[in-house]
């Protein structure tokens, strides 16, 4: 059968010739609305899955609370880790020196397992894993998941940095066969603009997409955060040429993704919509990229330079991170500082000329000459006027990996500078920052298993009805009599006396042979119906208007 999805655009489509009907603005993709809905499957003597709308836990953490991601290659994250440890055993050794010395109990600002401190137990590597890592891959290879790869910024290998900090509880678990780690996965998953996406949305990449899914599938990563596309309004990455054909390469995407995973798989994997946090080129606006609330769990933004007041305008500012800040609280989805790093180095050794230029002019002014406030701190205080759930840092020296080299990016390893070093141990890795607490590795593995009580930026969650993300372990809520009364009592009996009976009688059930519709009446209902999926679901093409949104006047 074909579907033909009317496009409203005045401009032809961006597609192939052979996708291109003429004289018309139409796409159209095979479909099938026949009772087995999978024509044309490989798999068709299995049961395709529904992907219709669900609620899907979000897996916001606690009200002032926020996940901490390490990035962006396996030596980088490998050597923030060390380095921290290192210099948090460093702190420990002075602090018993000195409580040796003076005789008496001190704190000796030691960090354990569950955040505790403690005067006699030295810290253990595993205090200082990130929630999660950060890595890259592209959908056309895939390379850097499963197997090592190196694009010329350090070696990308999420298994290898999952096996390198592997769960706590494995030697306890003798009866699961698999490996499990305490840390998630945040994979940056590039699209290749315009023409990557028309590939994506045509079915040309429906073996790597499959492929993707066996990994998530097999993966011992505790959640998978999942930027498709990231930083679709980046010029150079050549999405703005065809907003519309990102949104349906990132439907196309979640839908597969819904269809194809397990309940286990999908129920750890998160969907990320991540803006690079500058201004949009002529013409564009973030909802004419915008997938939709129902492909959509997280949005994602970039913070590299929009905070220095040398900026270049195509740089952004912090106006243009927040315009993406309030745009993820109007669609109540929680935000994560996708990537991030301050450009230039934290000691602004490759800062341009005209960074330097306008700091020896002002060497006093936006806290310059502190290297901590003027990035780390500014960003702080960001996360805490939005409650940031993710921040991603990229903690690495960019000059010396080829891709990078000479860019501007510079030395961004905390363990570069003494005084960094010193305040993010502080204030991050012992939680020194007032009402803000950095969760680790752990915290990810049960989110999302209590409700979601976060449903907007203004929340009244409290410990009774969340999960402890720092521990792994829940809280169940306490029910009420009359909730319980409601759900072990009412309901029952309302459902074996047959009152249910009378609401289905009055909307016409009991016409339907056997009670059911027949298929003259399922005819008539699906005829007013035109965002069939290909195999049984919700269209992930449909409803797309002239700026790339849903269109509100839904059927």
């Amino acid at each position: 059968y074909l579907q033909v999805i009317v496009d409203h655009r005045d401009t032809p489509l961006n597609l192939p010739p052979t996708y291109n009907l003429p004289y018309t603005d139409w796409r159209f993709t095979m479909s099938s609305d026949n009772d087995n809905n999978n024509i044309g499957d490989d798999n068709s003597d299995k049961t395709t899955k529904n992907v219709s709308p669900q609620h899907r836990p979000s897996c916001r953490p606690p009200t002032n609370s926020t996940y901490l991601a390490i990035g962006q290659d396996l030596f980088s994250v490998n050597e923030y880790v060390s380095s921290q440890y290192n210099y948090s055993l460093r702190r420990y050794i002075l602090a018993q020196n000195h409580k040796n010395a003076k005789n008496a109990t001190t704190s000796t600002d030691v960090v354990t397992d569950n955040g505790d401190q403690t005067d006699d137990d030295p810290p253990s590597l595993s205090s200082f894993v990130p929630s999660a890592f950060m890595v890259y891959t592209d959908l056309a290879h895939l390379n850097g998941l499963w197997n090592p790869t190196d694009y010329g910024s350090g070696i990308e290998y999420a298994d290898g940095l999952l096996n390198s900090f592997p769960s706590n509880s494995d030697a306890n678990n003798q009866h699961d066969q698999r490996s499990h780690a305490d840390a998630g996965l945040q994979i940056g998953l590039y699209l290749n603009g315009t023409a990557g996406c028309t590939s994506v949305f045509t079915g040309r990449l429906d073996t790597q997409i499959r492929s993707l899914l066996a990994y998530v599938e097999r993966s011992s990563a505790s959640k998978i955060f999942l930027r498709i596309g990231y930083e679709f309004d980046n010029p150079s990455f050549g999405y703005g040429d065809d907003p519309s054909m990102y949104v349906l390469a990132f439907r196309k995407i979640v839908a597969d993704c819904k269809r194809g995973l397990s309940d286990e798989a999908l129920g750890k994997v998160l969907f990320v919509w991540h803006s690079w946090g500058a201004p949009l080129s002529e013409g564009l606006t973030l909802e004419r990229f915008y997938p939709g609330d129902d492909y959509v769990d997280w949005v994602g933004v970039s913070i590299f330079q929009q905070f220095f007041p040398w900026s270049p305008y195509w740089g952004g500012t912090v106006k243009d991170v927040e315009n993406v800040l309030k745009f993820a609280k109007r669609k109540k989805k929680p935000v994560m500082i996708a990537e991030s790093t301050p450009f230039g180095g934290i000691e602004l050794r490759e800062a341009s000329l005209e960074a330097k230029a306008f700091i020896a002019g002002n060497p006093h002014d936006y806290y310059l000459d502190d290297p901590w406030e003027r990035w780390f701190g500014k960003v702080i205080d960001l996360i805490n006027t939005y409650d940031i759930s993710m921040w991603c840092y990229i903690d690495c020296d960019w000059e010396s990996q080829p891709m990078w080299h000479g860019v501007g990016f510079g030395q961004t390893r905390l363990a570069s500078n003494s005084y960094v070093m010193s305040r993010w141990h502080d204030l991050i890795v012992k939680n020194g920052v007032e009402n803000r607490r950095f969760l680790g590795a752990g915290s990810l593995e049960n989110c999302g298993l209590s409700d979601d009580s976060h449903s907007s930026y203004t929340d009244t969650a409290t410990d009774d009805n969340l999960a402890d993300t720092s521990t792994g372990r829940s809280f169940f809520s306490r029910g009420d009599i009359m909730s319980d009364t409601i759900i072990f009592v009412l309901i029952p009996f309302l459902v074996v006396s047959g009152a249910f009976y009378i609401p289905y009688f009055f909307l016409g059930g009991h016409k339907s042979k056997y009670g059911i519709s027949t298929k003259k009446e399922r005819k008539q209902l699906l005829s007013n119906i035109n965002s069939l999926s290909i195999r049984g679901g919700n269209a992930p093409f449909a409803n797309i208007n002239d700026n790339g949104a849903e269109d509100k006047a839904k059927s």
